[in-house]
């Protein structure tokens, strides 16, 4: 029986599958609609296409975003949303199904229990073999492995930061900021300066084209919003000054433990780090000017890599291409 494999990267925002000889297949929503009843699951939608049950919300359809902090929401639906992306990948034209080697990628925060309930999820998703990898480890593979790596990865819940050698990781820690944290902040501006509600996915978009770490920039925004107490919207204008104040103490909190993390370079890691610099990814790595906002805190190059929200999918399948000896470099496996 021919075998598949699939480098998987579960994100709390996105979920990324990099195929053996194909690459990547899947870059899309962690989060399904499903219709549930009498204990069972229905797919009815995943990914990006929830969106339009989300705006014409219908009776006994339920949307679920299947991945928080790098654990498990709901197994029933994150069992759907991968026999979704999973059968995305695989061949359309035979009769036999291929055997489904998975290597899924975890945060290093993420615990033992977590780890079960992800392999589980994917035995009966139809992988016949789970292996679970550190997503820094995996950034590092696709960067190139065996050098030190100094990788920070911005999620939408949560940060990785890890010094990466050819052993796997150095040393490495999760911090309880992401891009969702951000968001959030800037929507509770609103409210405490400005008296006025605005939706997630409105506060969303005002971090993306506003939000960035120049104190230069004077662009703004003209967003409609409700103010406390009253029945209809009005239009406001924000400046992306007002988003810089609003985001920066979140950010110079990620650099100081960025900055801390530093003093724990390996002396036979420095001189690859120095030449490479700090590496992010991560959907948070988009945010304009944060690498020079790093760089000159930092005093050292950082650089944003090319896919930064799929990176960690593509580093996965080096190692499944190379056969890697995953008991060299997991921290932890064979936890059944």
């Amino acid at each position: 029986m021919k075998e598949i494999g699939l480098a998987i990267d579960l994100g709390s925002a996105t979920t990324s599958i990099h195929k053996v000889g194909s690459g990547l297949i899947v870059s899309d929503e962690s989060r399904v609609t499903v219709i549930a009843k009498n204990n069972k699951m229905t797919l009815v939608e995943s990914g990006k296409g929830v969106e339009k049950y989300l705006k014409t919300p219908s009776q006994g359809y339920q949307t679920i975003n299947v991945v928080d902090g790098g654990m498990i929401t709901n197994e029933k639906a994150a069992v759907c949303m991968l026999k979704d992306y999973i059968s995305r990948c695989l061949p359309s034209n035979t009769l036999i199904k291929p055997k489904i080697k998975a290597l899924v990628m975890v945060g290093c925060g993420v615990g033992l229990a977590e780890k079960r309930d992800i392999e589980k999820a994917l035995r009966k998703a139809g992988a016949s073999e789970v292996i679970v990898l550190e997503s820094p480890v995996a950034v590092a593979g696709a960067l190139g492995y065996g050098r030190g790596h100094f990788i920070v990865d911005i999620g939408a819940s949560k940060t990785e930061i890890a010094i990466v050698g050819k052993e796997g990781i150095v040393t490495g820690c999760c911090v309880d900021i992401g891009g969702d944290k951000l968001t959030k902040a800037i929507a509770d501006y609103m409210i405490m300066s400005m008296s006025s509600t605005i939706s997630f996915s409105l506060a969303e978009k005002i971090k993306k084209e506003l939000g960035n770490m120049y104190e230069s920039n004077n662009m703004s925004m003209r967003v409609n919003v409700r103010k406390v107490g009253a029945a209809k919207t009005q239009s406001e204008v924000i400046t992306s000054k007002e988003i810089l104040s609003v985001i920066e103490p979140y950010i110079a909190e990620l650099v100081n433990i960025i900055y801390n993390m530093s003093f724990q370079i390996p002396e036979s890691l420095t001189d690859d780090i120095v030449s490479e610099g700090i590496v992010l990814c991560g959907g948070g790595a988009k945010l304009t000017g944060l690498d020079d906002y790093i760089s000159k805190f930092m005093k050292m190059k950082v650089k944003v890599v090319d896919d930064p929200t799929t990176i960690v999918s593509k580093g996965g399948m080096y190692f499944l291409e190379t056969n890697a000896d995953f008991a060299k470099i997991l921290n932890v496996i064979n936890f059944k």
